[in-house]
């Protein structure tokens, strides 16, 4: 699969991981907004600063695969587990952000960056855990 990838395995493991902190960046921005802007029409433990810790690990492991030992295929890998999480959890989430709003609740819920940041922490865990399971 190396013969197909672009780059040298160095630039494909920095690469997947910038996207992984890419990822924790750009959520930890709108926690961040959250936290400023709507903290007090919800919780704010499980609302706000749970997934804002969630984007800084997703930060740090994106750093961390970027400094790994893992190969090309291995990282290259561990992003495209973390991209289906984020997916699947935001596709999730959306449907639950379109129910509320379909019932007429006028609770503030931010769900879709929540279910970005947390499918991307699951897809992650779950692509290490694929790797370290077939070494």
């Amino acid at each position: 699969m190396n013969d197909q990838l672009l780059g040298t395995p160095t630039s494909q493991r920095w690469a997947s991981g910038m996207i992984i902190s890419s990822i924790g960046l750009v959520t930890g921005l709108a926690h961040l907004d959250h936290l400023i802007e709507d903290a007090y029409a919800m919780p704010v433990v499980s609302s706000i600063l749970f997934p804002l810790g969630l984007s800084v690990g997703l930060l740090r492991a994106g750093y961390w695969l970027a400094k790994s030992d893992y190969g090309s295929e291995q990282a290259v890998s561990i992003v495209i587990w973390s991209v289906i999480g984020a997916v699947a959890l935001t596709l999730s989430g959306a449907v639950v952000q379109h129910a509320v709003s379909v019932t007429g609740d006028t609770t503030v819920m931010i769900v879709l960056p929540s279910s970005v940041t947390e499918g991307t922490a699951i897809g992650f865990a779950y692509g290490v855990y694929a790797i370290w399971n077939d070494e």
